[in-house]
């Protein structure tokens, strides 16, 4: 006949294992969750393609939540765009990532051209705005110098490319999703036949 005091140990054992587990997976979970919130530095990312917005990840059927920057890295220079998931609102961003994660630990900002296509002929002025302007309710991107430079279909119902020689983009206080879910910038923005 089995005595209890022979499962003793092998209950104690297994406790302890299970304890730890617990222990070290709750302190992987806080780790993770710290490594979320803190600011990105848009410096220090490797080579690749990302996705930062302005709220965290809904975690649902939306590409994103918030205002968004969809964009490339390669070194200090990023190609992107910059505008509402599930919406035409958007601009082309193109430039390089203010200081480096050296000098500059925090660089959150942007600096460069914005490139914008406006399809409404209503909406378009003359000429664009000359004057530093906000482009988002939320004031995180700034153009100015904006100059039209072709037309797409030169009917009234035709589309206008406007360069802005200055944008400035501070994405300071947005998450780092775990992959790009926007629409690929190549899709969206034709610096090239600029």
């Amino acid at each position: 006949m089995l005595k209890m005091s022979n499962f003793l140990p092998l209950a104690g054992i297994c406790a302890t294992l299970l304890a730890g587990s617990l222990v070290s997976n709750k302190s992987l979970l806080a780790q993770n969750f710290r490594l979320a919130n803190q600011p990105v530095n848009i410096a220090s990312l490797a080579n690749g393609n990302y996705q930062l917005c302005s709220q965290p990840d809904p975690k649902d059927w939306r590409d994103g939540a918030g205002v968004c920057f969809n964009f490339s890295k390669n070194g200090n220079r990023v190609n992107g765009y910059y505008g509402y998931p599930h919406s035409d609102q958007f601009i082309c961003v193109r430039g390089i990532v203010d200081g480096d994660a050296y000098s500059n630990p925090r660089v959150e900002r942007i600096t460069g051209e914005g490139l914008a296509i406006v399809w409404d002929n209503l909406q378009l002025k003359n000429t664009p705005e000359p004057a530093e302007f906000k482009w988002d309710s939320e004031g995180h991107l700034t153009l100015s110098q904006g100059n039209i430079l072709n037309t797409i279909n030169a009917d009234e119902d035709g589309a206008k490319w406007i360069l802005y020689r200055k944008a400035s983009l501070n994405l300071q206080g947005f998450y780092q999703y775990n992959r790009p879910r926007m629409t690929p910038v190549s899709q969206l923005c034709q610096w090239s036949s600029q």
